[in-house]
């Protein structure tokens, strides 16, 4: 994040990228989207303190139905174990200080796997609960595994203005509804932050996503 700022970079929430796409026809200059999904209390003890050094705003994706519990909504991600999420408490104070707050379903549920009024609930539902908690309407929603199909697609286009998926790739024109995000795992070195903002690593990306979609493919 310093070196973000040190380069001229502005972080902001997808909120504010979208009210100023909105007002000039395009994404902010020199800014960069800042999202967080899932929301462990991580973000609020170590994310929040930086972001506000900084003066950055971002969008923390959470799930109503884990808030104030833990992440025990699958087998957790190997090396990383049970781990604390946000507290409500916790999301109002991000709130509060700038920090938009985002929908990721109800408990974390892999759409593609539901139908009905369960697929209704796991996407309106978690909007409608975060609204009830902060007082203010939910914009944003990121589908969790990046799973989505037509009926899931359907009920997240009509309850939210953006829309982030895992497809790994820097955003430029794509519908608000599908939005590319570039994982930032695979780019924890800060020599190749410019590189990265500025474009000149987009065959990576390029490279990174057909590896992804080539492991989808192969048996386990």
């Amino acid at each position: 994040m310093t070196r973000l700022a040190e380069l001229g970079y502005h972080g902001v929430s997808l909120r504010q990228a979208l009210a100023d796409r909105e007002a000039k026809g395009d994404w902010p200059d020199k800014s960069v989207v800042l999202t967080f999904d899932d929301g462990y209390a991580s973000v609020h003890e170590h994310a929040l303190p930086v972001l506000r050094r900084c003066k950055f705003s971002a969008t923390v994706f959470v799930i109503p139905g884990h808030v104030d519990g833990v992440n025990d909504w699958g087998p957790p991600v190997a090396g990383f174990g049970r781990q604390e999420m946000l507290s409500w408490d916790q999301v109002k104070d991000l709130a509060e200080n700038g920090i938009e707050i985002g929908a990721h379903t109800l408990s974390h549920a892999d759409l593609t796997s539901l139908a009905g009024d369960a697929l209704e609930r796991e996407i309106a539902g978690s909007a409608e609960e975060i609204s009830l908690q902060l007082g203010e309407p939910v914009q944003t929603f990121a589908y969790p595994y990046g799973s989505l199909n037509n009926e899931a697609a359907a009920i997240v286009d009509r309850t939210f203005q953006a829309v982030c998926t895992t497809v790994h790739r820097r955003a430029s024109n794509e519908p608000l509804t599908l939005l590319p995000r570039v994982e930032m795992y695979y780019f924890r070195n800060v020599r190749d932050l410019l590189p990265l903002v500025s474009g000149q690593l987009d065959r990576r990306l390029t490279l990174r996503r057909w590896a992804r979609r080539i492991r989808r493919l192969l048996p386990v």
